[in-house]
């Protein structure tokens, strides 16, 4: 009977001994996803989240919005052209291109500042793709829509530039073919098809799954100094001096590591061969009757850097550098426009859990800026 009874008690031993860790092991991550992993790291078709915040699960600083999809959540009263839309019989003001910025990635609020441009002025705006199935480079691209005759088929008065802060230099300060063209009916074909690219799908992974415990362990870290734990892969979290978001947290600042990591790329030499070629493009548009803009989209931390506690980073001076070179394009200086609404005490001029500025930069944008051949460039 002795041996029944140790043999019982092995066999309810090692039992427990395996459904314990089991259970606290499906607890762990029952809990966690439910308190953090599906609230930061899911987006679906009606509520959208940074890319910041779902990169690193934090809760605290979500900022929960609109998706662009099924239905946008535009209030403007008149709303940009796109290209699928578009038809030579239909009058174009202003061509816009650019990247995410340009194309609603914001999402949210009146994601398209196109269509502040729209509303403010008596304009028609049309958004042009970004890249074409030959380059991936968008200057190339406007160089192609040039020399194909697009251009003069949709014949503007203005074309404006966007492009963000840190790949701007990548993009721009490079040797360009000005020649360089494609088949003007090959590009026309693809307008019809063009559908806007949007995260509004859930992302496929389980509620047991290795996020979980990367969550857990960021939010074990953001209850501590953020100032020692700052750089959470591609994103760092700093804090500000002042609460400029409304979120829970309130005074955490989320940007993308290349926003820091790119800084050393704004040299002399390279902002002049950017701003060469802009001078160059603006030459061949004036002879069409078209006025060049360029609107560098700031990088997030170059815009709050200045109310970073105690900050060590490298400061950009993409923008100082640049606003001291002979122009024949108009620069939009978007850092000097979104200070000053930082400095009045504007939140939310950024997501507090995104790469991408909100609809009140796009406002505060586009009220300072009019379109008009005879301004004189900034």
């Amino acid at each position: 009977m002795f041996n029944k009874f140790k043999h019982f008690n092995s066999s309810k031993l090692f039992t427990f001994a395996i459904l314990i860790p089991l259970g606290l092991t499906l607890l762990f991550h029952l809990s966690t996803w439910y308190l953090i992993t599906s609230k930061s790291a899911l987006v679906d078709k009606k509520i959208y989240k940074g890319d910041l915040a779902r990169n690193i699960y934090k809760t605290s600083s979500l900022d929960p919005r609109a998706s662009r999809e099924p239905i946008p959540y535009v209030t403007l009263p008149k709303q940009h052209l796109r290209v699928n839309d578009w038809s030579s019989n239909k009058k174009v003001d202003l061509l816009t291109i650019g990247d995410s910025f340009s194309n609603s990635d914001t999402q949210g609020l009146n994601p398209y500042y196109q269509d502040y441009i729209e509303s403010y002025q008596d304009l028609r705006v049309l958004n042009l793709p970004r890249k074409l199935n030959t380059t991936d480079n968008l200057f190339e691209t406007i160089i192609m829509y040039i020399n194909n005759g697009l251009i003069d088929e949709i014949h503007p008065k203005y074309l404006l530039i966007e492009f963000v802060e840190r790949h701007a230099i990548e993009m721009f300060a490079r040797d360009f073919d000005f020649n360089k063209t494609t088949d003007i009916n090959t590009v026309l074909n693809s307008f019809k098809d063009q559908k806007e690219v949007v995260l509004s799908e859930k992302l496929t992974f389980h509620i047991i799954n290795d996020k979980n415990l990367k969550a857990f362990k960021n939010n074990l870290k953001f209850h501590f100094d953020v100032s020692k734990y700052g750089r959470f892969g591609g994103t760092y979290v700093k804090k500000m001096k002042k609460d400029f978001f409304t979120t829970p947290d309130s005074n955490s600042l989320l940007y993308y590591n290349l926003d820091v990591k790119n800084i050393a790329k704004s040299t002399d030499a390279n902002l002049k061969k950017l701003n060469e070629n802009f001078n160059k493009l603006a030459e061949i548009l004036k002879k069409k009757g078209i006025e060049l803009y360029f609107m560098p989209a700031v990088d997030k931390y170059d815009l709050y850097s200045k109310y970073i506690y105690n900050n060590k980073m490298p400061q950009s001076i993409f923008f100082e550098k640049l606003r001291k070179l002979p122009k024949e394009y108009t620069f939009i200086d978007t850092k000097k426009i979104l200070h000053k609404e930082l400095d009045k005490g504007i939140q939310d001029i950024f997501y507090a859990d995104d790469t991408h500025w909100s609809y009140k930069a796009s406002n505060a944008i586009f009220k300072q800026i009019k379109f008009n051949p005879t301004k004189g460039k900034e």
